[in-house]
């Protein structure tokens, strides 16, 4: 059972003003007014305007409540949600054939209004994604998208979480991620 959820739940109607309001350590460049580049030691992928890079906080990277190792943690510093897009790798590798089932497995934390799985392409790969719902505990409604991709025998998931108001325009940031993305191994 996958309990990112919860925690994404709970992290996002935290207050969690220390991830949102002020410059976390990190092992990487804090980004300029521009895009900047996040590299780590599997991929590369540009972090877009209006987002940060939270990977070297420990207690945010934490809150995600990831079941793999997260490897990419960017926050939305234009809203006061903490709204962020994050990149682990699953604890065990999902076969190809299981993605889809893994991702719907996100029903059994509260989710609802599943999409079909639907296809998208990484750099040199093909991934299946889902859309969903969860409520936060204050009540937000919130909206996910959920993608996964095999990549080298691990199972890569990137997930976009966010209140379901600012989706559209978050999406897009996820979007110019992927657009970026380069695998360095």
């Amino acid at each position: 059972m996958r309990f990112r959820l919860i925690a994404c739940a709970l992290l996002l109607c935290s207050a969690c003003s220390t991830a949102t309001n002020s410059p976390a350590p990190s092992r990487h460049a804090s980004p300029s007014p521009t895009s900047s580049t996040f590299s780590s030691a599997r991929f590369t992928a540009t972090i877009p305007r209006g987002w940060r890079d939270a990977t070297g906080d420990p207690e945010a990277v934490a809150s995600v409540g990831a079941a793999g190792q997260v490897l990419m943690l960017l926050t939305a510093t234009s809203t006061s949600f903490n709204e962020h897009i994050d990149v682990s790798v699953a604890a065990q590798p999902v076969a190809d054939d299981q993605l889809a089932g893994y991702l719907q497995s996100v029903a059994q934390s509260g989710a609802t209004n599943l999409s079909a799985a639907q296809p998208f392409s990484l750099e040199d790969g093909t991934g299946i994604f889902i859309t969903y719902n969860l409520t936060s505990t204050g009540g937000t409604l919130l909206k996910d998208q959920d993608m996964v991709i095999n990549h080298n025998g691990d199972t890569f998931d990137i997930v976009l979480n966010t209140a379901a108001a600012d989706f559209d325009a978050q999406v897009a940031a996820l979007q110019g991620i992927l657009e970026s993305w380069k695998w360095t191994s």
